[in-house]
């Protein structure tokens, strides 16, 4: 392995030092200071924007990469001593068929949009993005490393960044098609400390009824990355970063209601009166300082809750918005999961086992109380970024009651608890970089401590052609008197641009490698090989506008004992015709007998289950989102080699925009692993109970938006998920992996039943300040007695009135207070 590596990198730095030099051109413009007042009403008719030079020259980056677009575009830049102004006229010779369907902000619909894309320290690596669709709604996003190829719109939709700023922007149709006007204030944007200002900026749009999107400086869908592929504006002078002090101070009040059909009472009610607030300040003009002081997030919405039967943690998404926004350079190692703050208390479950036999556990809360969280992020002149991030949490308690006194006592379930990240990321040249993290937990009390450093670093080559990445991470864990020491390691090549793109990595986690106090990984104890080859066609051919082909193959081996665990081929093949539709089909393979150990639960992985070979094949269509109704649709199929065993999952997904202010979605899953093998129980003696079972799964979510304007909405979100896994025989795990026979025969069925509302009215009545009403409903039911288990999906849905539901109904108004607006009045 280490001579196969050695090779491997030699051949890359060959590759990268032959390459000959080729600067791609950038195309230039310039700003024009002005000095009189501009209204932001989508008109462009103050004189001043006939000071500035025409910008224009767009060239699609799709269907059709590197031609004109069908309809031309005009840009103008100004500027004074408080912000930028973009003025662009959007030429369509069918301003009737411009698409408008209105989207909650921060999302993109079936509509034509325009954006400004700035890279103030023209490091090819970070950047914002502002935009605003043909119905006024705007959205924002931060750019990073990790951006990769394809739109500037479907980078956003995909979730890179719920960065949300303040600024100014106006739409206005004309008989010639229709003019965006732009005011970003400097509080919006960070730049360097320089006297002349070149910063690399790139415009965009799309005119959604022809799927068509350009680039004023040419984004190549072969060469990976979008900053990289920007365009100069010079012309700027004499700026300062502006006092950049921002509250936004927050009130809430809830009602809840507990119902319990069974309970005595049925139904119990609670209310609680909140408040706390934000702050935002702008340490220098490179530094920004983010607080939330005792922050609520009652109304975040619902996580997707499921029957987990594996020997791995669910990841949850992050739904707070102080965890959403702005932390990208926090992100960066892979070192940080933010649901860890505030998430689940440590000694949650150990609640169960230290309750006495009398004892019933009446109340556990499943998060901590946050106290404060802060983050300082910034980047210099020379490109270092530096984030620092801290949060508190309380101490969290469970009750406990004594069935036959009534007496109740609490049980700490976690210490207050103290978060901390350091991240200083140098971006070099040619959109390279090197990163450093360090993340620690501090508990007060006995509990253990945890310390988690690494670095990470990616260097390209002058023609963004090639990649050489790389990951050292060690992982501390203290306990009184001892420790625990992990380590992860991981280094890959790439080939990044080009039709033919190909990459080779390795990967390394330790025994004993742990970050999960405040990062996340499934498992450790592995180390793997993993290659890939796809050949990328970007450009119209026949009946298609594009396709991909890709081919896998993955190789593990367990860290300690360094023994086999799993090998696997796979191929994916995309394909989307003229008319927007998109196909792919994928298959994977296991040809030999696998090795599983960690199903077994055994803390040394001395066990291991024999997983039989096995084959895989799925398919995925899509058709046009720019019609009233459009379907994606999935299914795969995986064959085992053992008789009656499979699993077939399947689901559909149809939207339907009623109107360009209305639309459904609808997501039906059902996924069916028949003559499933797994996990059971460890009996006292240390024996290891599996079974032969069905787990059946049905997943139904429903939503639902209405917009009245670009500053209210209405959304509507419904989820039903049932689960159950019922065992046709139980089995002793044999020493040799097998499954053998067993005298034991415990009840072992269960299911889970969940079912979740969340409806939401926003109404953002000034910049940067919303009124947020909002219903949530919670019922959640896991059943493993034999009289209550829900062995049928209609069972399911007929006992959801049986089990305890939660309602709440809150009210939140957030105020936007800026230093400088208030300076003024």
């Amino acid at each position: 392995m280490k001579i196969l590596y050695t090779t491997l990198f030699s051949t890359l730095l060959a590759s990268i030092c032959l390459a000959q030099p080729s600067d791609i051109d950038k195309k230039q413009t310039n700003a024009v200071r002005i000095s009189q007042s501009i209204k932001i009403d989508g008109s462009l008719d103050e004189a001043a924007w006939l000071l500035a030079p025409p910008t224009s020259g767009f060239v699609q980056n799709t269907p059709d990469p590197g031609k004109a677009p069908s309809q031309a575009s005009e840009v103008r830049v100004l500027y004074d001593n408080t912000a930028v102004y973009i003025g662009a006229r959007l030429l369509d010779s069918h301003p009737d068929s411009i698409l408008l369907e209105m989207t909650e902000r921060d999302n993109i619909g079936n509509t034509d949009w325009f954006a400004v894309v700035i890279d103030a320290y023209r490091d090819g690596n970070n950047g914002v993005g502002f935009g605003v669709t043909a119905s006024g709604i705007q959205y924002d996003t931060k750019f990073s490393a990790a951006a990769g190829r394809g739109s500037f719109g479907g980078v956003l939709n995909s979730g890179e960044s719920s960065w949300d700023a303040v600024w100014d922007s106006e739409v206005k149709f004309t008989p010639e098609g229709w003019v965006v006007e732009m005011k970003i204030p400097y509080s919006a944007i960070r730049f360097p400390n320089a006297g002349e200002q070149v910063w690399n900026v790139n415009f965009a749009r799309e005119i959604r009824r022809r799927r068509e999107v350009s680039y004023w400086n040419e984004v190549d869908p072969n060469i990976s990355g979008y900053l990289n592929q920007s365009g100069e504006m010079g012309g700027i002078s004499d700026i300062q970063s502006p006092v950049r002090l921002s509250a936004t101070p927050y009130f809430s009040v809830y009602a809840e209601n507990f119902y319990e059909k069974n309970g005595d009472p049925k139904s119990s009610w609670g209310r609680s009166i909140n408040g706390g607030v934000d702050i935002k300040y702008g340490i220098n003009d490179a530094f920004t300082l983010d607080m939330t002081l005792i922050p609520d997030f009652g109304q975040v919405r619902s996580d997707n809750q499921v029957l987990n039967l594996s020997p791995f943690e669910v990841r949850f998404d992050e739904n707070r918005q102080f965890f959403t926004e702005g932390t990208e350079l926090f992100n960066k190692g892979g070192l940080f999961y933010s649901r860890r703050v505030g998430g689940r208390p440590l000694h949650f479950f150990d609640v169960y086992d230290r309750a006495g036999e009398n004892e019933e556990v009446v109340d556990n809360p499943g998060e901590s109380q946050l106290i404060n969280a802060t983050k300082i992020s910034g980047r210099t002149n020379g490109g270092l970024g530096i984030g620092i991030f801290n949060a508190i949490s309380a101490e969290a308690h469970a009750t406990l009651r004594n069935m036959e006194t009534g007496d109740e006592r609490q049980v700490t379930t976690n210490p207050l608890t103290n978060y901390n990240i350091v991240v200083l990321d140098q971006n070099l040249k040619n959109n390279s970089y090197v990163t450093f993290t360090n993340a620690n937990v501090l508990r007060n009390g006995s509990d253990y401590e945890a310390n988690v450093t690494g670095a990470n670093f990616s260097f390209r080559d002058k023609k963004q052609a090639y990649a050489f990445n790389g990951r050292a991470v060690v992982s501390q864990k203290y306990f009184p008197g001892e420790a625990d020491l992990g380590h992860s390691f991981f280094s890959g090549i790439r080939k990044t641009s080009g039709k033919i793109q190909w990459a080779l990595n390795y990967n390394q986690e330790s025994y004993d490698y742990d970050p999960n106090d405040l990062g996340f990984i499934f498992n450790a104890n592995e180390k793997s090989i993993f290659g890939n080859w796809s050949y990328n066609k970007n450009e119209p051919f026949g009946k298609f506008i594009e396709a991909h082909v890709s081919l896998d193959a993955f190789y593990s081996r367990l860290h300690r004992p360094d023994v086999f665990n799993d090998l696997g081929f796979g191929t994916e093949s995309w394909i989307m015709t003229r008319n927007r539709v998109a196909f792919s089909l994928s298959t994977w393979m296991e040809p030999v007998e696998t090795f599983d150990y960690f199903e077994p639960r055994t803390d040394d992985f001395s066990r291991y289950y024999r997983s039989p070979t096995s084959f895989n094949i799925g398919n995925f269509v899509s058709t046009d989102y720019r019609k009233k109704l459009a379907l994606d649709g999935r299914w795969n199929f995986r064959k085992f080699n053992e008789d009656g065993r499979y699993r077939l999952n399947f689901n559909l997904s149809p939207r339907y925009r009623a109107t360009d202010r209305l639309s459904f979605f609808l997501y039906v899953g059902s996924y069916n692993f028949k003559n499933d093998v797994g996990y059971v129980t460890t009996l006292a003696d240390g024996d290891i109970i599996f079974g032969r079972r069905d787990n059946i799964t049905v997943e139904n979510v429903f939503n639902t938006t209405y917009i009245f304007s670009n500053k209210m909405s209405l959304s509507f979100r419904l989820r039903h998920y049932w689960s159950k896994a019922e065992y046709s025989s139980l089995h002793l795990l044999d020493v040799d992996g097998r499954l053998v026979g067993t005298d034991y025969n415990e009840f072992s069925d269960n299911s889970f039943n969940a079912f979740t509302v969340d409806a939401v009215y926003r109404w953002r009545f000034a910049p940067g300040s919303d009124i947020f009403i909002v219903w949530k409903n919670n019922t959640e039911h896991f059943s493993d007695m034999p009289e209550d288990v829900q062995y049928s999906y209609g069972k399911g849905v007929d006992r959801l009135t049986d089990f305890p539901q939660r309602n709440s109904l809150s009210l939140r108004v957030i105020y936007f207070l800026d230093y400088l607006n208030l300076k003024k009045k």
